[in-house]
C-alpha cells in the first residue's frame, strides 16, 4: 500500500537540522530536530501537546536510544538538552488534536520499549518498563493504529526497528581474517554482526594506552548490550543473541577482539567491495 508524506522545514536555510512532517490522513504530527534546534520547536504548532518522544545519537560505533513521553511536548527536551550528552537528534510525535492522555502516553513508551529491546539499537532508559499499563479494551485498537503509524513515520527517517529480524535468504557472510568465532553481512547498506557471534572486552592492558578512553568505552558498549539482552554469557564466552547492524565495518571488528581495528580489512573479502 502506497503512502505520503508532508513535509514542513521552517528554517530553509538550515532544513537538515529542523522539520515537520505528517501523513496528511493520519492525525500524528511528528517533529525531526538536532539538539541544537530544539529552542526552535517551540514556535511551531501543536509542540506542547502531550507526546511520546525518542532521543538518538550519530555515531558509527554503537546506536543508542532513549524513550520518553511528555505532558507538555517539547518542554520535557529542555531536561534532556542538560542532563543527557549522548544524543544528537531527536523525533517528537504529537496527535494534532491532543488526543493522547497520560495513560495513552504510558502505553505507547512501554511497547516501544519493547519493540526496540528487539531492535539494534541500545536502550539507554535506566527504567526498561517490564509492566504493561492496563489499557481498555475499547481504547487499545486506536493505540494500535497510533502505534503503526509512529512506526511509518520513524522509518521515513532511517529508524528501522525491526531491520535485524529481516535476514535474506541468500545472505553472504564475511568471516574474519584470523581466527575468530563470528561473521558479518550486509544488509540496506549496513554492516551486521550476525546472531550466535563472539565478541570481546577490551583487553586489561589497553588501560594504559594513551587513549583509555577506548577501554572504558568498549566495557560500557558491552555492558549495555547485555543489559538490552542482545549479548549473553554462554560457556564464559560473550556471544551476540540478536543481528547487530552497524554503519561501519570497523565497529563490529572492534567488538569481536576488543581493540581497535579497520573493519574493510579485518573481514576477508571485504575490501573488495569498498574498491568496487
Amino acid at each position: 500500500m502506497q503512502k505520503s508524506i508532508t513535509y514542513l522545514y521552517p528554517d530553509a536555510d538550515n532544513a537538515a537540522n529542523l522539520k515537520m512532517y505528517q501523513d496528511r490522513t493520519n492525525q500524528i504530527k511528528a517533529f525531526f530536530f538536532t539538539r541544537e534546534s530544539y529552542k526552535m520547536v517551540y514556535d511551531l504548532p501543536f509542540s506542547t501537546n502531550y507526546a511520546i518522544y525518542f532521543l538518538f545519537n550519530d555515531s558509527e560505533d554503537e546506536n543508542l536510544v532513549y524513550i520518553g513521553r511528555s505532558i507538555n511536548g517539547i518542554q520535557r527536551i529542555e531536561e534532556h538538552v542538560k542532563g543527557k550528552n549522548f544524543w544528537s537528534y531527536a523525533i517528537l510525535f504529537v496527535t494534532d488534536n491532543n488526543s493522547f492522555d497520560k495513560l495513552s502516553i504510558d502505553y505507547l513508551e512501554y511497547d516501544f520499549i519493547q519493540k526496540f529491546k528487539k531492535s539494534s539499537y541500545v536502550l539507554t532508559n535506566k527504567d526498561l518498563r517490564p509492566n504493561k499499563p492496563n489499557i481498555s479494551v475499547y481504547d487499545l485498537p486506536n493505540l494500535e493504529a497510533f502505534i503503526e503509524q509512529i512506526v511509518f513515520l520513524l522509518s521515513a527517517e532511517g529508524v528501522a526497528i525491526d531491520e535485524i529480524k529481516k535476514v535474506t535468504t541468500k545472505v553472504k557472510y564475511y568471516y574474519p581474517s584470523k581466527k575468530h568465532n563470528a561473521k558479518l553481512f550486509i544488509q540496506d547498506g549496513k554492516f551486521v554482526l550476525a546472531a550466535g557471534s563472539e565478541i570481546k572486552r577490551p583487553p586489561e592492558s589497553t588501560k594504559e594506552w594513551k587513549n583509555s578512553r577506548r577501554y572504558d568505552r568498549g566495557n560500557e558498549i558491552i555492558d549495555n548490550y547485555i543489559e538490552n539482552e542482545k549479548v549473553k554469557k554462554v560457556d564464559g564466552k560473550l556471544i551476540t543473541q540478536v543481528n547487530i547492524a552497524f554503519k561501519s565495518p570497523s565497529a563490529p571488528a572492534d567488538l569481536i577482539t576488543g581493540l581497535s581495528e579497520n573493519g574493510w580489512t579485518f573481514f576477508k573479502g571485504l575490501e573488495e567491495i569498498r574498491n568496487k
